[in-house]
């Protein structure tokens, strides 16, 4: 029998009838002192105007805030600490502070620009009116509309909620985000049973360590808040301690409950990585990592079959809904497969450049990374020498913390895929750095005064770090209302189509764009990456682009986009002011929207002909070319699905299977698996 899970915190029992204790005089201080700091930040970043936003430096948005908004984001952390160190169990105090900060942190960017950041998130909503209008996709315009879970879901809720302006969505769902993620990981934490503050600070630290910024309006965002969610169930649940190395033992730690209860908590496992499963690329495949690496280190009660099961499903969405993106693109792909070397490097050593603000705030995310993960190893190398990890928190932490670096040997994921490692270790980073400080469940009111000291110098320091880390590229991750006027009058005027010509460095002119792009109109409108020239004066190029892409095209010339060339290629710091410059003085352009954020032009004399009525988008999805592969493939997986998932629930009443009958069915699960995987290849080789 094993104990109930322990609450986060608890209140110090009362005898039956007993007064209720009043608070204590240092209780009381900390509350005031608590709501002071945060009022202090409050009022410091209402006082932030958009001419303070307009003259932010490289280190992004923490050089336009004032000191008092950065010092009281500090004495928040510094607070907690405090609390958590004290002799009274504050949890209520604790609860504050945490949401405190995760608003000071994660909220800062919604507190003082008026319209949601980053471009991308952008896009995304652009993808969500598409599929709102239309009911359905545009798989090979996009390789996102191949998992458009979260895209068709989002425009659900938006209509089921009569929400005719998502923008207030956008601007909070990196806080909703960070609020989603620390239920589950409070979940988690418990089941973990770690000290009572090594869990409270592993929350913190998820909080002010969360600064890759993928919890924006995105599936990988919500993909990662099902991640931990599947996580917390796995552990909660179906966690081992002890016992046979397959089937739940006799105090093995598993989670009690009757089979049906079981059968249903792990149905929820498979409805939450199956909406991952189309929502996002790789998250599945994490998922299924964390579950093999679990059943490796025999810390989990599920079958080897079971994460059989997930990979299957993982590959038959890639093969049979995917097949827009992947048809064709192999190579973009596989590309990166076992280049274990090449895919570090882009990811760390190949996002190191630009000028040296910019630098600067690059290097400091790898230094703050470096630290997060030095403080989880000596958190688990202190937790083992105090015997706190020798029970139940001992594999699956470090199982959590280095399970996600199987991915470098994958692909560089655009450059992206160190961000990922980082991003799905954090669970398990987090709660080892808290041992570090918190090994062992304290018999004495206070933790050793050192203790206390370096947490809360630590604490002090994340929060600094974040601001840049975090906030470091806000000078073209920024949304202003310039831009998207700019692009509004594209919107209103696109017929039968519009293609808008944006300036990428040369070389690799089609980058991503530092706009609100694709909001909407994603089927009428067409966004052309155009190589920049490096010299402000040389507008020829761009009128010959214009030309080129002919009529209904327009160049769109933005603050954020000059600050991105700046930063990451090397233009001349001016080159956004002397570029407006010369094209409003050419008379063969037309100026058609101009703000100090943004501008649009024309040229003087279009192109002779009609604007094109189709783009390019390509058919409707889903995109599927039936062959005999096809139907093969599609016939496995209408046998092994049922058929694993039938053995797991059917193991979790009657045990693990022994003798004749564990060999049969592992001999004809086998033999299916490998008919899905033949046929899984041949449909690639068939239809590349």
């Amino acid at each position: 029998m094993t104990a109930p899970p322990v609450s986060l915190d608890a209140e110090p029992d009362r005898a039956a009838g007993a007064s209720p204790r009043r608070p204590r005089p240092a209780t009381v201080a900390l509350w005031a002192a608590a709501l002071a700091a945060l009022v202090a930040y409050l009022v410091g970043m209402a006082g932030v105007t958009g001419g303070d936003l307009d003259r932010m430096g490289g280190l992004g948005l923490v050089s336009a805030l004032p000191p008092v908004a950065l010092a009281a984001a500090m004495a928040l952390g510094a607070l907690f600490f405090l609390a958590l160190n004290g002799a009274v169990d504050r949890p209520r105090l604790q609860l504050f502070l945490l949401l405190a900060i995760v608003l000071a942190l994660h909220g800062a960017a919604a507190l003082v620009e008026p319209l949601p950041r980053f471009p991308t998130a952008w896009q995304h909503l652009g993808f969500v009116d598409y599929i709102e209008r239309t009911g359905h996709t545009l798989p090979l315009w996009d390789a996102r509309f191949s998992w458009p879970g979260f895209f068709g879901l989002a425009a659900l809720l938006l209509r089921v909620g009569g929400i005719d302006n998502p923008l207030p969505v956008l601007q909070w769902s990196q806080v909703g985000s960070q609020l989603l993620c620390l239920a589950a990981l409070t979940v988690l934490l418990r089941a973990l049973e770690l000290p009572r503050r090594a869990r409270w600070c592993a929350l913190w630290f998820f909080v002010v360590a969360s600064w890759v910024g993928q919890d924006y309006f995105s599936p990988q965002a919500f993909s990662y808040a099902l991640y931990l969610c599947f996580v917390a169930v796995l552990v909660s649940v179906f966690r081992r301690t002890g016992g046979r190395a397959d089937g739940p033992a006799e105090g093995d730690g598993s989670r009690e409950g009757s089979p049906l209860e079981r059968a249903l908590l792990l149905g929820l496992l498979v409805v939450l990585f199956l909406a991952a499963v189309a929502a996002h690329q790789l998250t599945p495949f994490v998922m299924i990592a964390a579950v093999g690496m679990l059943w490796l280190t025999r810390r989990t009660t599920l079958s080897f079959w079971f994460p059989v099961l997930l990979a299957v499903v993982a590959l038959a969405w890639i093969s049979l809904e995917a097949e827009g993106f992947w048809s064709g693109h192999l190579s973009t792909i596989f590309g990166g497969m076992g280049q274990l070397g090449g895919n570090v490097s882009s990811g760390v050593a190949g996002r190191v450049k630009g000028d040296p603000a910019h630098q600067a705030v690059l290097y400091l995310r790898v230094l703050l990374s470096g630290g997060w993960f030095g403080l989880a190893v000596l958190g688990w190398w202190r937790g083992r020498r105090a015997g706190r990890t020798a029970g139940r928190g001992d594999r699956v932490l470090p199982v959590l913390a280095l399970m996600p670096f199987f991915t470098l040997g994958m692909q560089s994921y655009g450059g992206e895929i160190a961000l990922r490692v980082f991003l799905f270790a954090l669970p398990g980073v987090a709660a080892l750095a808290a041992l570090f400080f918190y090994p062992v469940e304290e018999r004495r009111p206070r933790p050793p005064w050192w203790t206390a000291a370096l947490v809360t110098v630590w604490a002090v320091v994340a929060v600094a770090a974040f601001g840049v880390a975090r906030y470091g590229n806000e000078q073209f991750e920024r949304v202003t209302g310039g831009e998207v006027a700019a692009l509004g009058w594209v919107y209103q005027h696109a017929s039968p189509s519009a293609r808008v010509l944006y300036p990428g460095p040369v070389g690799n002119p089609t980058t991503t764009p530092a706009i609100p792009w694709n909001q909407r109109a994603m089927d009428t409108v067409a966004y052309v990456g155009t190589a920049a020239p490096p010299d402000p004066a040389a507008v020829d190029a761009w009128e010959s682009a214009l030309q080129k892409a002919g009529p209904q095209s327009y160049l769109v010339l933005t603050r954020a986009e000059g600050a991105d060339l700046t930063a990451n290629d090397g233009y001349p710091a001016d080159w956004y002011a002397r570029s407006r410059a010369s094209l409003d003085a050419d008379p063969r352009l037309v100026v058609v929207v101009s703000t100090p954020d943004a501008a649009l032009y024309r040229l003087a004399r279009e192109p002779a002909g009609r604007a094109p009525r189709d783009i390019g988008a390509g058919p409707i999805g889903p995109v599927l070319r039936w062959t005999g592969w096809t139907l093969a493939e599609a016939g496995l997986l209408g046998v092994l699905v049922p058929l694993l998932l039938w053995h797991e629930v059917v193991r979790l009443r009657t045990g693990a299977w022994a003798g004749r009958r564990r060999w049969a069915f592992g001999g004809l699960a086998g033999a299916l698996v490998c008919g899905f995987l033949l046929t899984f290849v041949e449909r690639f080789l068939t239809l590349r």
